[in-house]
C-alpha cells in the first residue's frame, strides 16, 4: 500500500499475481486486482487441478521463468505456464503489475496485458472486497 501511497496509483488499480507449481513442475500464475484475495479451490479448478496440488512456487522455480520472489508478472518465458486471470482485471484502463523482480513494475493498459498470455484463463478466482459503508 505504501508504494501505491508513493506512486498515486489506486490499489484497485494494481493486478498482483501469485505464483504456484503444480506437482508436474507446472507453474501456475494466479493475477487478481491488487485489493483481492485469491479464492485457492476457485484457482485450482480453473487450473484443472486439486486444491492439493497447488503449492507456492519458490525461488528456483521463478527463476526458471525468469522472475524472482517479490516481482511475479503473468507474463513469463516458461511457456508450459498456465496464468489465470481473475474475471474482474479485465476492465479498461492502464493497471500496474510485476515486472519479474521485485524492485519493478510494470504500467500497461490491462487489454495489452492479457493479449501477451493469449493461453490463459479467466475466472473468480478473487474475493473483492466491499467498499464504502456496509
Amino acid at each position: 500500500m505504501e508504494v501505491c501511497a508513493a506512486l498515486g496509483v489506486p490499489l484497485e488499480r494494481t493486478v498482483k499475481t501469485l505464483a504456484f507449481v503444480t506437482p508436474d513442475d507446472r507453474l501456475v500464475p494466479a493475477a487478481l486486482p491488487g485489493h483481492a484475495r485469491l479464492r485457492y479451490g476457485a484457482l485450482a479448478r480453473a487450473a484443472g487441478i486439486r486444491r492439493t496440488d497447488l503449492a507456492p512456487a519458490g525461488g528456483d522455480r521463478l527463476a526458471r521463468a525468469g522472475m524472482r520472489p517479490g516481482g511475479v508478472c503473468p507474463v513469463s518465458g516458461d511457456h508450459d505456464e498456465l496464468v489465470v486471470f481473475d474475471e474482474t482485471v479485465g476492465g479498461p484502463g492502464r493497471v500496474h503489475c510485476g515486472g519479474g523482480r521485485p524492485d519493478s513494475s510494470i504500467e500497461i493498459d490491462v487489454t495489452r496485458l492479457m493479449a501477451a498470455v493469449p493461453a490463459a484463463a479467466t475466472a473468480q478466482i478473487a474475493d473483492i472486497p466491499a467498499t464504502g459503508p456496509v
